[in-house]
């Protein structure tokens, strides 16, 4: 399958000079976590807009991500899935002689690229994921999401997951003003989940089917570890 097909050609660009909450609004409006800054010169992120937020003025080329990587619309999207894993990118431009006429991230090709056969969860799962409990403040969560270069966080009772907080949820509690809050107002239910002996393809399907990109790994007892789309795309890659 080609780039082209799976491909998002309707980009979302953000000026350069736009404040970092003004990038911010837009991504959560669009439900996007990537932006196009201005003629290409750069790419910002859900995550470099979190890392950089000082009061949200900071301008978008101060936290920008000026190293592009471009792929043609007529290459193969395995050949992506392979650049994004060498690189640890979560998306590529795709350019046409040098115009860039559409995106392709991490979810579009986890939609249409499979997992082979005989690839268990436990076979490639995290087992140190950032953990949290649910009085932890959103503030106290960047801090451990920048420290860890996390985009996920599992919000734990009992010794198992009772919520997901990813760095879109992160995003919109600074826009709304709950640094200071109890991650247990943002985070997200029902949790997804898997275990280790569950196929590897299985575990993608769920994240298409629920159009999540983080799953926690548990036996009935404890959380054991998590998946997430990039250990999932390394494996296709190979």
């Amino acid at each position: 399958m080609k780039i082209s097909d799976v491909m998002t050609r309707n980009l979302v660009r953000v000026d350069p000079r736009s404040s970092v909450k003004e990038a911010l609004t837009l991504m959560l409006e669009r439900n996007i976590r990537r932006l196009i800054v201005g003629d290409a010169q750069g790419i910002v992120t859900m995550r470099d807009l979190v890392y950089g937020w000082d009061n949200g003025n900071k301008q978008v080329e101060e936290v920008m991500n000026r190293d592009l990587l471009m792929i043609s619309p007529e290459a193969d999207a395995k050949q992506a899935s392979k650049i994004m894993t060498k690189k640890g990118v979560g998306s590529l431009l795709v350019a046409r002689d040098e115009e860039v006429v559409g995106i392709v991230t991490e979810r579009d090709l986890l939609r249409v690229l499979i997992v082979s056969e005989g690839v268990n969860v436990g076979d490639v799962m995290k087992v140190d994921p950032l953990i949290s409990a649910p009085e932890t403040t959103v503030l106290e969560i960047i801090k451990a999401m920048k420290d860890n270069w996390e985009r996920h966080a599992i919000v734990v009772e009992d010794n198992l997951p009772s919520g997901i907080v990813s760095i879109r949820d992160v995003g919109r509690a600074i826009l709304e003003g709950k640094v200071n809050s109890p991650v247990s107002g943002i985070m997200k239910r029902p949790v997804f989940r898997t275990t280790p002996d569950s196929s590897l393809e299985i575990a993608r399907k769920i994240m298409v089917q629920e159009n999540v990109g983080f799953l926690p790994v548990v036996d009935s007892r404890t959380l054991l570890g998590s998946v997430e789309e990039r250990e999932i795309l390394a494996v296709i890659s190979i």
